[in-house]
């Protein structure tokens, strides 16, 4: 898909650049085009009813836009807080593995470490590129589920068996989170929405060709500045479409965070 491959390509601030740059350049070429083919004086007669209706459709279209723009804005909070979600019940984990001890509780440990890292080193980039997670992600995710299902706690350690409650309290949190991580990775508005979204920037502009506008020069600036602006809240909607892929994305600092906590020496 065409967003996913430039979100993983391009600079978020090339991408910015270029978009502003095509959006105005088009948005000239129509005006030049339009100057030539409508009359001045027959424009400047239906000047009000010109500026009436494009008052109408620019507010329709800003509407539209800020609406998108909202959904995709909470859509990223929300990854963030999977995120984070995830990073905490992974670190609560660790710590039940500490409170349990002995040799089930280290192997836990450890498994809960390269769970962590793998997460970090080997899912978020892939995820980052496909939408999808990882297989050894998923193999040291069911590593960890086998060391909490084999912990054997000593009968009379009501301490050891709160640890061992919890680590499987732990575990699914940790579980479901990763699942909606990976189906967050991949939601993104509709092709039809981009294609209203585009279609009403082409119409909004369209409408100012019918000004009679004495000076081209002044005409251009106003046709520059609307469609840059249309141009940069597209930009917003596009970085923010796949939350978890580009620049400008959510990032795996969670969970480094409780791996640095792990394996404070590794930071």
């Amino acid at each position: 898909m065409i967003v996913r491959y430039l979100l993983n390509n391009v600079p978020t601030v090339w991408l910015g650049v270029g978009l502003v740059v095509l959006c105005v350049g088009l948005a000239l070429l129509g005006l030049l085009f339009a100057r030539r083919r409508l009359d001045r004086e027959n424009l400047e007669k239906h000047q009000d009813v010109a500026g009436f209706v494009i008052a109408v459709v620019g507010v329709i279209y800003a509407v539209l836009l800020a609406f998108v723009v909202v959904i995709v804005w909470e859509d990223f909070g929300s990854a963030d807080q999977t995120a984070n979600n995830e990073a905490d019940a992974v670190g609560n984990l660790y710590r039940d593995a500490i409170g349990i001890g002995g040799v089930q509780g280290r192997r836990l440990e450890t498994s809960v470490q390269a769970y962590a890292m793998s997460v970090v080193d080997t899912e978020w980039p892939y995820m980052a590129k496909h939408q999808e997670g990882s297989s050894e992600t998923e193999d040291a995710q069911n590593l960890v589920w086998s060391d909490v299902k084999g912990l054997s706690v000593p009968a009379g350690n009501a301490t050891a068996a709160n640890f061992d409650n919890q680590a499987i309290h732990d575990v699914s949190t940790a579980t479901e989170e990763r699942r909606s991580r990976i189906l967050e990775s991949s939601s993104q508005i509709p092709g039809t929405l981009w294609a209203v979204l585009i279609l009403g920037g082409i119409i909004t502009i369209a409408f100012t060709y019918f000004f009679a506008v004495e000076s081209l020069w002044h005409h251009a600036l106003m046709v520059s500045a609307l469609a840059g602006l249309i141009a940069l809240s597209l930009l917003v909607i596009l970085t923010l479409n796949l939350p978890y892929t580009g620049d400008v994305s959510v990032k795996p600092d969670a969970m480094q965070n409780e791996l640095a906590s792990f394996t404070p020496t590794m930071f």
